[in-house]
C-alpha cells in the first residue's frame, strides 16, 4: 500500500517536525517557567526563520561557485551560520517582549499579540528590501540540489535528503535545555522565579534578571525551531508567516504540564500526525476511492492537515483543568511588595 518513499518522506516530517515542535515548546517552557507569558513565540519562529533564510540567499549571492555552497561539507558551515544567526535575531526579539513586560509592567499577552504582527510585518519590508518585489515570500530551497542524498536506497534518500545541520544543532539544543532545566541550579532558580519571585528574591536570586534569561533562552530556542522547520520544508518559496506553529507549541507545552520530558513526548505525538497528513494521504485516498467513501469526511485531505489542529484543541479541552502553570506566571513582579 505504501511505498519506501512514502516511509522515507514519513521519517523526514517527523524528524523535521518533532524537533522544531520540542523547541519551540522549550521556548514557552523557559519563558512561562521564569513567570512570563510568551505568546510571542509565533513571531520568535517568524524571525529566526526569516533571518536564516536570508542569511542563506546572501551566501547563495556572495560565495557563489565556492566550496561554501557548493558541496556538502562547505553547507555545514553554511547552514551552522545561519541558524547562529536565527538565535541571533531570535535573542534580539527576545527584549521586545521582556523589556516592555519586566521594565513596563504591561500586559504580557497583549505585548505577545502585538509582537507576533510586528514581526510578520517587519519581515515582510525587509524583505522586499532586500528582493526588490512587493510579495511576502520569500525561497527557501536554495541548496535543494547540494542536500540531496544518493545512496540508491529510496528510504534513506528521501528521508535525509533536504535536511541541513540545523536538525543536529537542534537536537543538541534540546538536550541540553533539558539538563538546564531539569539537573542544573540554573534550571531551578527559573522555576523559583515563575512559582514565587518573592520567596526566590529572599535568598539572593535576582528575579528580574532571571525573567530576562528565562524570556531570551525561550526567544532563542523559538527562533532556532523556525529556522529548523522552514529550512528544511520543501516549499520552494515560504510564505512569511509560522503557520500558526507558535500557538501549537504553546498547546504542546500545556498538554505537557509545563514538564521538561512530557513536552518531548507531546511534541513527537503532535509531529507524528503533521507528518502524516502530506505523506500516507495520496494512498490513502485511492483505497477510499474504492470503497466508495470519497467525498465522505474521511476521504478529503482537508481532514489530514486539520486533525492535528483538532487534537490540539481537543486536548486543551481535556486536559486544561488538570494543567499546572507556575503560579506567578504573568504577573509582574514588585520587589517593594515583598
Amino acid at each position: 500500500m505504501f511505498s519506501a518513499s512514502d516511509y522515507g518522506m514519513f521519517v523526514k516530517y517527523l524528524i523535521m517536525y518533532g524537533i522544531g515542535f520540542i523547541l519551540g515548546s522549550y521556548g514557552g517552557l523557559f519563558s512561562e517557567s521564569a513567570g512570563i507569558i510568551n505568546i510571542a513565540l509565533e513571531g520568535s519562529m517568524v524571525f529566526g526563520a526569516f533571518a536564516g533564510l536570508v542569511f542563506l540567499q546572501g551566501m547563495a549571492s556572495w560565495c557563489a561557485g565556492t566550496f561554501l555552497v557548493t558541496t556538502m561539507g562547505g553547507l555545514v558551515i553554511t547552514y551552522l551560520l545561519a541558524a547562529i544567526v536565527a538565535v541571533l535575531f531570535g535573542l534580539i526579539f527576545s527584549f521586545l517582549l521582556s523589556w516592555v513586560s519586566i521594565k513596563l509592567k504591561a500586559d504580557q499577552t497583549i505585548v505577545g499579540t502585538a509582537l507576533n504582527t510586528l514581526a510578520v510585518a517587519a519581515c515582510t519590508i525587509v524583505n522586499t528590501a532586500v528582493t526588490g518585489k512587493d510579495s511576502p515570500e520569500t525561497a527557501n530551497n536554495i541548496f535543494t540540489s547540494v542536500l540531496q542524498i544518493n545512496t540508491g536506497n529510496r528510504f534513506i534518500d528521501t528521508a535525509f535528503s533536504g535536511l541541513n545541520i540545523s536538525v543536529l544543532i537542534g537536537l543538541i539544543a534540546i538536550i541540553v535545555l533539558w539538563l538546564v532545566m531539569n539537573k542544573m541550579r540554573f534550571g531551578l532558580r527559573l522555576r523559583a522565579c515563575g512559582e514565587n519571585p518573592a520567596a526566590a528574591d529572599s535568598v539572593g536570586i535576582n528575579v528580574t534578571r532571571m525573567r530576562y534569561y528565562g524570556t531570551a533562552i525561550g526567544s532563542c530556542s523559538a527562533a532556532l525551531a523556525g529556522f529548523v522547520i522552514f529550512s528544511c520544508m520543501p516549499l520552494g518559496t515560504w510564505q512569511i508567516n509560522a503557520l500558526g506553529y507558535g500557538f501549537l507549541v504553546l498547546a504542546i507545552e500545556i498538554f505537557g504540564n509545563w514538564k521538561a520530558t512530557n513536552i518531548i513526548f507531546c511534541s513527537i505525538f503532535f509531529a507524528f500526525f503533521f507528518a502524516f497528513a502530506p505523506t500516507f494521504t495520496a494512498a490513502i485516498f485511492s483505497n477510499f476511492e474504492l470503497a466508495g467513501i470519497r467525498d465522505t469526511l474521511f476521504g478529503q485531505k482537508a481532514f489530514y492537515y486539520l486533525l492535528p489542529y483538532f487534537i490540539a484543541l481537543l486536548t486543551l479541552v481535556i486536559f486544561s483543568k488538570k494543567s499546572r502553570a507556575p503560579k506567578a506566571e504573568g504577573i509582574p513582579y514588585d520587589k517593594s511588595t515583598r
